[in-house]
């Protein structure tokens, strides 16, 4: 028998051993709770489960020593706080059984030896076999979805390195602007210094 045999049998003797555990606990408590429910209904006052009659005392025995004595009345009263109790206590364990026994028979369940190879425990199988990955106790993996066309990787363009920017080239010095030149006299007016002006240069008078 190999490892995965061994604790197949162990894990699901113990869901077992779980679930028998919660149903009885569930069951122990509705006998607390039908104990109960007689103890208060019944209109005898025990003492041991043997019936007292007035005037008697009920003593309370331990390892052969008295510990406590009760009358008749004490003795009822005795009866009714046990009856509550037990009615009290049964409840809260059918509540407490219950809700173990579901969460032992729904949460939990037991698993094959193909689950327990893919490790799987009591619990997971229970995810796993819901969303359809276990069929007649054969474990079966998620299928794996092909990319489609729209969602391949393609490969990047390559991308141009950025052109280095040319420095601003600083403005141009302005030519120099030479002064305005003063008007040349008319040809009709003779210039101070006896000079005659024609089109061509300028001699002075003899």
């Amino acid at each position: 028998m190999n490892a995965h045999a061994r604790y197949t049998r162990y894990v699901n003797a113990r869901v077992i051993k779980e679930r028998v555990q919660a149903v009885g606990v569930a069951v122990v408590g509705v006998g607390m709770i039908a104990g109960g429910f007689v103890a208060l209904n019944d209109d005898d006052v025990t003492c041991g489960g043997q019936v007292m009659e007035q005037g008697e005392v009920c003593e309370e025995t331990r390892h052969g020593e008295t510990t406590d004595e009760r009358g008749y009345e004490a003795q009822s009263e005795e009866n009714t706080l046990t009856g509550w109790l037990l009615t009290g206590g049964g409840a809260a364990m059918v509540v407490g059984g219950g809700f173990w026994s579901a969460t032992a028979f729904t949460r939990k369940k037991r698993i094959t030896l193909d689950e327990a190879a893919a490790g799987l425990n009591p619990t997971t199988v229970v995810t796993a076999r819901r969303a359809g990955r276990t069929q007649g106790g054969h474990w079966q993996p998620a299928p794996t979805q092909a990319p489609s066309p729209m969602q391949t990787p393609r490969a990047a363009s390559p991308q141009h390195p950025p052109q280095p920017q040319h420095p601003p080239q600083p403005p141009h010095p302005s030519q120099p602007q030479h002064p305005p030149q003063p008007p040349h006299p008319p040809y009709d007016q003779q210039p101070p210094n006896g000079t005659q002006h024609h089109h061509g240069p300028q001699y002075p008078l003899r």
